[in-house]
């Protein structure tokens, strides 16, 4: 039984690390101002068919699980502010010295119908796979990221 968990936590660990370890900490811009005014298309963005609350809570679960790490003298943390009185949300992550990395709006349109869009600096490479993967993030569905274990926090 004692080997069974701590083998249950081994592969629990390497799916972790591998998860974490493939998010870098640039191209990054010193404040959120310049992220939004320079981000790769003004801002790349959609409409998808989830409660926007839905999509926050799946993409904070997500980010925590997925983005934010530690590794020698590098971490990348990641915070969140839900405004639910303009039915909107926002999720940005930031190296240790303050530095944004992105940064990602999430709006209610209707009902079921959300508006995600993310702020990425200018000089980030591969915009748009990163955006479908936040997209399956947002919906809940990445198979790394969106886990049951972290869906109840």
């Amino acid at each position: 039984m004692h080997l069974c968990r701590l083998m249950l936590c081994l592969l629990f660990s390497v799916q972790l690390i591998a998860c974490q370890s493939q998010y870098v900490t640039t191209p990054n811009v010193a404040t959120e101002a310049a992220l939004v005014a320079e981000s790769v298309d003004n801002g790349i963005s959609t409409e998808i068919d989830i409660p926007y609350l839905s999509a926050f809570r799946n993409l904070r679960q997500a980010y925590n699980h997925c983005v934010a790490f530690s590794a020698g003298e590098h971490y990348v943390y990641t915070d969140n502010r839900l405004e639910e009185h303009l039915e909107q949300g926002t999720l940005m992550a930031r190296t240790e010295n303050g530095a944004f990395l992105h940064k990602m709006l999430v709006e209610g349109m209707s009902a079921d119908k959300t508006r995600i869009t993310l702020f990425l600096p200018a000089k980030f490479h591969f915009a748009q796979s990163r955006f479908k993967q936040d997209i399956q993030r947002a919906l809940g569905q990445d198979k790394n990221c969106n886990t049951y274990e972290f869906a109840q926090s």
